[in-house]
Formats: structure tokens, sequence, C-alpha cells
């Protein structure tokens, strides 16, 4: 699933430092309640729920799955504002395994790209378990801000120039799920629609097969916003 209209996404604002691990959009949260009535009138259940670490994905999760999250903790865990771009604490825990993981976060380009500290994104989503985000501060961002600069110095593309960091990062991601004690049950996994671009429509890096020609049709696409697809997948040792 790629997350739903961010602030960064109106007007393709990617560079805007406002937009600094950008946010959703009161029609961004509204996308994602939308699409929770429909996946609860037919009856989707998921048995973990994988995020980007970024702020827009997780907010998506958030208000994406509430119907389920709420079910599993008795009851809602939610701001009543249903225009507020911010998450609210919350009064109850799920049962579901809710999981930041740093692998499926967006390329990291541009500054909407660049994640807040891990404290204060654990502080506004106290539900989400974060034990596998290694690093306070943002590590991806600071790799390429050594290599090319800051944000005001560089604004071309950075890691969706470096296929190898890439290729690594999408195996990794994988294999997180993998390593989960779900990982033959069912999978919620938000993420972002230039990660999934290099995923999917990019054979030459090896990162997925498709034994379906349907499915290779449907993930060839790029995603729109607060977009859900669902596939069987099985994951490779790597």
């Amino acid at each position: 699933m790629r997350h739903a209209e961010g602030y960064h996404n109106v007007g393709n604002n990617y560079k805007d430092p406002d937009n600094l691990d950008a946010q959703l959009t009161p029609h961004g949260i509204n996308q994602c309640r939308e699409l929770s009535q429909r996946l609860k009138e037919e009856g989707l259940d998921v048995d973990c729920i994988i995020s980007s670490p970024m702020r827009r994905a997780l907010q998506t999760a958030h208000y994406s799955f509430e119907h389920i999250l709420v079910d599993a903790a008795g009851g809602s865990s939610y701001s009543s504002e249903s225009t507020s771009t911010s998450t609210s604490k919350d009064c109850n825990s799920s049962s579901i395994p809710f999981v930041a993981c740093e692998n499926w976060r967006e390329t990291v380009n541009y500054v909407c790209d660049a994640r807040l500290p891990c404290s204060q994104l654990s502080n506004a989503f106290p539900s989400v378990d974060f034990s596998k985000i290694e690093h306070e501060h943002d590590p991806i961002w600071k790799y390429y801000e050594e290599k090319h600069g800051s944000m005001q110095e560089y604004q071309k593309r950075r890691e969706s120039q470096d296929d190898e960091s890439l290729v690594k990062r999408a195996r990794a991601a994988w294999k997180t799920i993998a390593e989960r004690p779900e990982h033959e049950q069912s999978f919620a996994v938000v993420s972002h629609s230039a990660f999934f671009m290099h995923m999917f429509t990019r054979p030459e890096l090896g990162i997925v097969s498709y034994e379906d020609g349907d499915v290779e049709e449907l993930m060839m696409e790029g995603f729109a916003n607060c977009e859900m697809r669902s596939v069987a997948f099985e994951i490779a040792s790597y």
C-alpha cells in the first residue's frame, strides 16, 4: 500500500523545507478512512502491519487499518478530528503487531524523504513498535548529505541514483518480513511510490520475479495515493 496524499504531493512540493518528513493532508486522512470503511465491509483482516517510519506512512497505516486496530484494542485509539494531521496518543495498545521498518521507507531524495528523530516519532505514534529502528537520527539522509551536500546545496535525486544501495535495502525490507513470526500469514505493508517503482518495475535490479503474468501487469503500474494491492508472495532467503 502506498501512503495517502501528503502535503508534499500537492503541487509536487518535494523540496519545501516545511515538508520535511511530510504529513498527510486532510484529504489524505479522508482517503484512509474511506479505505478503512471499505476494508471493514469486505471483512479484510491482517496479522501484522509493517510501515515505513515516515509520518505519512505511519498515519496512513493508522487510519486505513483503524477498523482492525480499534477492534483489537477494544476501543478507539484515534483523534476525533477527522481533518487533523497529527496522531493522538493511543489510550489502548493493539494486539496486532504494528512495526516501523527503516528499510521500507521512501527512496531518500528530497527533504520530504528525511525522517524525524526516532524519539519524536515514537512519542507521536505510541502504538507503533520502533524497536527495529537502530538510529535516533536519519542514517540514510546523513549518508547522502555527506556525499552530496545539504538540501540547499543539492536538490537532485540522491538514493534513486544509487542502484546498489536500493537493491540492498529492498532485499533487507523483504528479509524483515521473512524473519517475522507471522511470515506465513497476512501482512499489510505501507510504503512509498518511488520505492515500489524501483522494487517492482525494474527487472534489471533482480529484486522480485513474477510467476504470474496478471500479477506482473498489476505491480508494474505506478501506485496512486492510498492505493492497496493484494498479492500472494514467497520470500527467497537472502
